[in-house]
């Protein structure tokens, strides 16, 4: 990861700005996972958004006209929260077979992703 772009995760608006300008897409916001620019046809001209490249994930990003915009509807974000699933008290361990997070009512994308909806454990 560049500078610029480490820059930019942290919720520096001028280096979202540039990355969009580079054409780089920043990491999933929800799960890290790298991202891509899919056209979407929608019966007319077709649509471009931004999403996570790991289907499970389903992450996308803001629909457009062009791929720039696209990158830049994506790139533009706040600063995510500071600490990953398995810091957080919403993750829990069903008896050692897998990590579920009690907020999402799901099984987590792994205990590396980051979490919208982040809180750290008890005490930390």
């Amino acid at each position: 990861m560049t500078e610029l772009e480490r820059r930019a995760l942290l919720g520096d608006r001028q280096a979202q700005e540039e990355c969009t300008r580079q054409g780089i897409l920043l990491p999933c916001w929800k799960c890290g996972g790298e991202a891509e620019v899919n056209e979407l046809h929608t019966g007319g001209k077709p649509i471009y958004a931004a999403a996570c490249k790991k289907h499970h994930c389903g992450a996308y990003g803001a629909g457009s006209a062009s791929v720039p915009k696209a990158i830049e509807f994506w790139n533009t974000r706040p600063a995510p929260p500071i600490g990953r699933c398995m810091e957080c008290e919403h993750l829990k361990d069903n008896d050692g077979v897998c990590l579920y997070c009690e907020v999402f009512n799901m099984t987590t994308p792994g205990p590396e992703a980051f979490c919208c909806r982040f809180e750290p454990k008890g005490g930390e």
